[in-house]
C-alpha cells in the first residue's frame, strides 16, 4: 500500500511538471513571436471595439511582456502560485475577449503562435482557450498542493543517543 502512496504523487508532480513546462514555453513562444507582430496585437485589441484606439499598443505591450514574465516564472519555478495565478487572470480576459466578440458578431483576426488567421469557428476557438484555461487552473490547484508533498521535513530524534 505504501508504494501506491509514494508512486501517486510522483506521478501528480511528472504530469503537473510537463504541464507546468509546457505552459511556460506555450507563453514564452507566444510572447516572443507577438513582439514582433505587435501591430497586428494592437490591431485585434482595437477590433474588439472594448477601448478607445489609443489605448491598444500600450494594452499590447503590457500584455506581450506579462505573458514573457509568467513564462520564464512557470519553466523557472519563480513566484510559481503568483504565475499560475495570473496566467490564468490573462487566460480568462482573452476568452472574455473572444466571446464578447463572438456574441456582439465581430470579426477578428488572430496573431496565434505567429501566423494571422481569421476566426471563423468561434466555438472550436474558444474551446481550445478554455482548454488552456483549465490547465492554468489545474496550475493553480498544484501549486497550493505542492507544499505539502514536495517539501517533507523530518524531524530527527537523538534523544535516546
Amino acid at each position: 500500500m505504501s508504494d501506491l502512496t509514494t508512486r501517486k504523487p510522483r506521478l501528480l508532480l511528472l504530469l503537473t511538471f510537463l504541464l507546468r513546462v509546457g505552459m511556460g514555453m506555450f507563453f514564452i513562444i507566444t510572447g516572443l513571436l507577438k513582439i514582433s507582430g505587435l501591430d497586428e496585437t494592437a490591431e485585434f485589441l482595437t477590433r474588439s471595439r472594448l477601448l478607445p484606439e489609443f489605448f491598444s499598443m500600450p494594452l499590447a505591450c503590457i500584455g506581450v511582456a506579462m505573458e514573457l514574465v509568467v513564462g520564464v516564472c512557470l519553466l523557472l519555478r519563480l513566484l510559481y502560485r503568483g504565475a499560475a495565478l495570473w496566467g490564468s487572470v490573462m487566460t480568462s480576459i482573452f476568452i472574455l475577449l473572444y466571446l464578447q466578440a463572438w456574441i456582439r458578431g465581430l470579426e477578428l483576426s488572430c496573431n496565434c503562435l505567429g501566423s494571422t488567421h481569421e476566426i471563423v469557428n468561434y466555438p472550436l476557438d474558444t474551446g481550445m482557450r478554455l482548454l488552456l484555461l483549465g490547465g492554468m487552473l489545474i496550475l493553480v490547484w498544484e501549486s497550493r498542493q505542492s507544499s505539502s508533498y514536495l517539501w517533507k521535513f523530518h524531524r530527527l530524534d537523538f534523544s535516546d543517543v
